[in-house]
């Protein structure tokens, strides 16, 4: 009688343990993207911010400021996008608490911001320079000037003549890019300057030093309207996005310098030309009264 035989059945060889889901630590990777996300994005709003103010807050009257808005656009859609992505992953976790907690940090970090933002708006609007819409009239003893409407109200100042200074009085309105003035420097010029062209070798020099970031375009005669002026165009290194320009007018002793100061890049364009002669045109010098008392 055979034996029954007993099958014996050895155990399969363990299959070697997979190493448990990478899923937690994918998880625990994407908050941390998530957390540097918003982290990087309000540091993005914050810096934004910032720089638009500053710009903003040394900026002289008048002139331009930067408005960092790439910056806190940018900045912010980053910042929501990691909010959402935290938020996300503790749900899927369950930890509903720890998502509740960060939509709520990102509201009070949101209305944080937002208030500095409508703070900085509202300072800079408060302060923007008012540009009237009306034409102005500025004059002085043998000038006139017709200034149009949209430049700042005049300003002007006047000194009496000293033992060591002329007499002189400026004048003075901007639209934010372009300037406009004017100076009076009252018996400076010898009774034997007999019209303007003689002068020329002065204000080449004094356009040598003026213009110390260059000169464009050096002083020669220029007229407009029957007026009879020097004219030169220069670069000065406190201002180099700029162009400035000076037309010398004579009345009688008097010097008369007009200055138009308008942004580099808008030189050579043929609107800035008639822009000029606009500004130009409404200069009017009355007639000398001590020339014509001596005739």
């Amino acid at each position: 009688m055979k034996e029954t035989e007993n099958q014996v059945f050895e155990p399969m060889p363990e299959t070697p343990a997979e190493p448990e889901t990478t899923a937690a630590a994918t998880d625990d990777e994407l908050l941390a993207e998530a957390r540097k996300n918003i982290r990087n994005g309000v540091l993005w709003c914050v810096g934004g911010l910032a720089a638009s103010f500053l710009s903003y807050h040394f900026a002289e009257a008048g002139s331009r400021y930067v408005v960092a808005t790439g910056a806190i656009i940018w900045g912010a859609i980053q910042a929501l996008r990691g909010v959402g992505a935290a938020v996300k992953i503790r749900r899927q976790r369950n930890e509903s608490d720890a998502a509740r907690r960060l939509i709520l940090s990102a509201a009070t970090a949101a209305v944080l911001i937002g208030g500095l933002t409508y703070y900085s708006i509202r300072t800079m609007r408060s302060n923007t320079i008012d540009l009237l819409d009306t034409e102005q009239i500025y004059t002085a003893e043998g000038l006139r000037i017709a200034i149009p409407a949209g430049y700042t109200a005049i300003s002007e100042t006047a000194e009496p003549e000293t033992d060591s200074t002329y007499a002189h009085s400026y004048m003075y309105v901007t639209d934010g890019r372009w300037e406009f003035n004017t100076q009076r420097v009252v018996g400076i010029l010898a009774p034997d300057v007999e019209c303007i062209a003689d002068i020329s070798d002065y204000c080449l020099g004094r356009d040598s030093a003026y213009y110390d970031g260059g000169i464009v375009a050096p002083t020669q005669p220029y007229a407009l309207g029957g007026l009879d002026m020097l004219c030169s165009e220069g670069r000065r290194t406190e201002y180099p996005d700029d162009i400035f320009t000076n037309y010398d007018f004579k009345h009688g002793q008097t010097l008369i310098t007009v200055g138009i100061i308008y942004p580099a890049e808008e030189y050579g364009k043929p609107e800035t030309r008639r822009r000029v002669e606009e500004l130009l045109s409404g200069i009017a010098l009355e007639a000398d009264s001590a020339a014509e008392s001596q005739e």
